[in-house]
């Protein structure tokens, strides 16, 4: 007796449009790979569902409940200034809710549980990779309080920085700024020394670039160097800048631009007053230390790295260019391959380890920094139609499905 097979190419396309909406994001990618129907329904669905046209960051916030009253802890909001829409995805465990949102690149979020341990996470396929436990970096011990809930000698995380293949990760910690690097399945940190990299002022931030196959790493003082992990037995360190000023102010981020050229961005940021206070829940009441406090953004500066003469040249403009600033790995972008972006401006969330931790239920600054009139304009009706909370802080990531 012959076996049957199922015609799933001859289901009619409308049934295949429902399940296809229905789906969860991993099945979804995975019935497009079943025939050139499907595929074209999957692609259908996947614009309804992300409503992204191009590949520029989206701001990714939990949001406040819904007019009917949802409140989904685990559900984040993206909403892209490129194309005005904002669309909700739901994080595996643990929910959003109980994560810090320590950075971001490349499409993976990278979060600290209510244990401070680290996950990279894909939010739009849902995708979770576990980094090394945090009590193998080399100074951290664990223990426990007096009522017996978990504690840390120094608390992580402050940036990470990964490849595009999530495997190798660089972790740039307290204290004093120090680097550590792990493969995701060395299950521990390796401790960069002091034998491979000068101790000064500590590191800020790093990046990889993808054309020289090296990390480049910024200090709190300006100066850079970029770093070897080809051999991660035998890392190598060569400096490539020297201390710009003597002082950790302002806090400071480097990135490449579309042609290849390496900018350091600076902000200053000063402390005020708010007339309102910050509404939050009573659960998180006692977390707030100053309802009022605020800080602001008073000054930009733009520096583009000149390897070669190893110096800063200062820029007036930043031309045709938006910069996307926060937690997140900085980015870059031509405004003209996106023309719903503000050209000579800088999209901004707060990235800065008051706000971040100390302060993390206030206020946070999110908004488009003009460099021309050197002001900060507010995203638009984002915030009315789509409200953030101010924890976990909102921070910027380019979606990807990979």
């Amino acid at each position: 007796m012959a076996t049957v097979y199922p015609d799933w190419a001859g289901l009619p396309q409308e049934m295949v449009a429902t399940v296809m909406e229905a789906l969860g994001i991993p099945d979804l990618l995975r019935a497009g790979a079943v025939c050139s129907s499907w595929h074209a329904a999957c692609s259908a669905a996947r614009r309804v569902r992300f409503p992204v046209t191009d590949a520029s960051p989206c701001l990714l916030y939990s949001a406040r409940g819904d007019n009917d009253g949802e409140d989904d802890a685990g559900a984040a909001t993206l909403y892209s200034p490129s194309s005005g829409a904002a669309f909700r995805v739901r994080l595996p465990d643990p929910p959003l809710r109980r994560r810090a949102l320590v950075g971001s690149a490349h499409g993976w979020l990278a979060t600290a549980d209510e244990e401070s341990n680290l996950h990279l996470v894909n939010p739009l396929t849902g995708a979770q990779l576990a980094l090394p436990h945090v009590t193998t970096l080399h100074h951290i011990e664990s223990s426990l309080d007096e009522q017996g809930s978990l504690m840390y000698g120094v608390q992580e995380s402050e940036d990470l920085d990964d490849p595009d293949d999530p495997s190798f990760v660089l972790l740039v910690h307290r204290p004093d700024g120090e680097i550590s690097f792990a493969r995701i399945d060395d299950g521990q940190w390796t401790q960069i020394t002091d034998q491979t990299l000068k101790w000064v002022s500590g590191y800020r931030d790093a990046l990889y670039n993808q054309k020289d196959g090296l990390f480049y790493v910024l200090s709190f003082d300006g100066s850079m160097l970029t770093l070897d992990l080809s051999d991660p037995s035998s890392p190598v360190a060569k400096d490539i800048l020297p201390r710009a000023i003597p002082w950790n102010d302002p806090i400071k981020d480097i990135m490449l631009t579309p042609s290849g050229d390496l900018l350091q961005v600076w902000r200053l940021k000063e402390i005020k007053q708010s007339a309102t206070p910050v509404e939050v829940s009573m659960g998180v009441a006692h977390e707030l230390d100053d309802p009022y406090k605020v800080s602001r953004i008073t000054e930009f500066f733009v520096y583009k790295v000149d390897i070669d003469k190893q110096d800063l040249v200062k820029l007036s403009s930043i031309g045709e260019h938006a910069l996307f600033l926060g937690y997140n790995s900085a980015v870059c972008l031509h405004t003209k391959d996106f023309p719903e972006l503000n050209p000579d401006s800088a999209y901004v969330t707060d990235g800065f380890d008051e706000e971040m931790c100390a302060n993390k239920h206030n206020f946070r600054e999110i908004g488009i920094w003009d460099f021309k009139t050197e002001s900060l304009h507010g995203l638009g009706e984002v915030q009315s139609r789509n409200p953030w909370l101010n924890w976990p802080a909102p921070i910027w990531i380019t979606p990807s499905l990979l």
